[in-house]
């Protein structure tokens, strides 16, 4: 009995001078690997271009901002020539991107899509001004994803309750963010866009049909939390895929044009090639469409709460 209790004892302390020179022998080298570490060259903090950071946290906050005047007036009154000249394009196969809605039988143009390729200094404005206006929004640089122009031409559709998120799954970026030119004064009677202000802290919400729940919707008429964004031309008004937005009819004999130009972070990638590559399969242009084919389960993901005419 006395020889096995030595031998524990000598298990014991064998085993816990093991210990002791396994963590001596790990302390160096973890130390060392902190230590190098610490001298690889770390990120640098984002340094804004544009926005003071104020209007950062009021966008983190309320999910949208509202700037009238980051354009100069020359180059407010360039972009309402260069719009005047996109809504003049002809339908053209292979090239932009033409969608009309079909209002009570007349042929309305909604949207054109893809147009930066052939007007080289509205592209420059874009990836300049507005491209640093997001990277300090997103607090990291910004990639151009995708542009646009809505028409929203007198007496045409408004768009339906939702978020730009589910229209955007299939390149698997992490977050998009975009921002709204307006070439022509938006209010109510119009169609001005209308936000429901720090609701985009819930993520992507059910969007069945393509439109966001009836329920939820109405909850916030009944709590008047929709509220319209009325802004004069030139204004920009940035906001999150996130955020619920809605537009309604535009009821007057004016146009409420804007521009929607949309950004995902450069360390995502580049996809605006691959977006528009997909989208001219699955839900092209009019004058691309093959009669008799189905093109529903493309207008799923590229015609959410549009008022777009989806026959060929």
């Amino acid at each position: 009995m006395a020889a096995l209790a030595i031998s524990r004892r000598m298990f014991t302390s064998l085993s816990a001078h093991s210990r002791a020179l396994a963590s001596l022998s790990a302390t160096p080298s973890s130390a060392a690997a902190a230590a190098r570490k610490a001298e690889e060259p770390q990120p640098a903090a984002y340094a804004n271009r544009i926005l003071p950071m104020n209007q950062v946290e009021q966008y983190n906050r309320d999910g949208f901002l509202v700037v009238p005047n980051l354009f100069t007036p020359a180059e407010k009154q360039q972009v309402f020539s260069w719009t005047d000249q996109i809504g003049a394009l002809p339908e053209t196969k292979g090239k932009w991107m033409q969608y009309f809605e079909n209002k009570n039988g007349q042929r309305l143009l909604c949207r054109t899509e893809n147009f930066l390729d052939y007007f080289p200094e509205l592209d420059k404005l874009i990836r300049g001004k507005i491209t640093d206006a997001v990277s300090d929004l997103l607090q990291e640089p910004a990639l151009l994803f995708k542009e646009k122009v809505n028409f929203k031409l007198p007496h045409s559709s408004g768009f339906e309750p939702h978020q730009d998120a589910p229209a955007y799954t299939t390149f698997k970026q992490r977050l998009h963010l975009t921002a709204m030119i307006a070439v022509d004064k938006a209010v109510i009677d119009n169609g001005c866009l209308e936000v429901v202000r720090g609701e985009h802290t819930k993520g992507m919400l059910p969007h069945p049909g393509g439109v966001m729940e009836e329920w939820l919707v109405k909850k916030w008429e009944q709590e008047k939390k929709w509220e319209p964004v009325q802004v004069e031309a030139g204004t920009i008004l940035f906001f999150g895929s996130f955020l619920p937005h809605r537009s309604g009819a535009n009821n007057s004999d004016r146009s409420r044009r804007a521009h929607y130009i949309t950004y995902n972070a450069l360390s995502d990638g580049d996809f605006r090639a691959a977006y528009y590559a997909d989208k001219r399969i699955k839900f092209p242009p009019q004058i691309e469409r093959v009669p008799g084919v189905d093109y529903s389960a493309g207008a799923s993901v590229y015609n959410v709460a549009n008022p777009i005419d989806t026959k060929a």
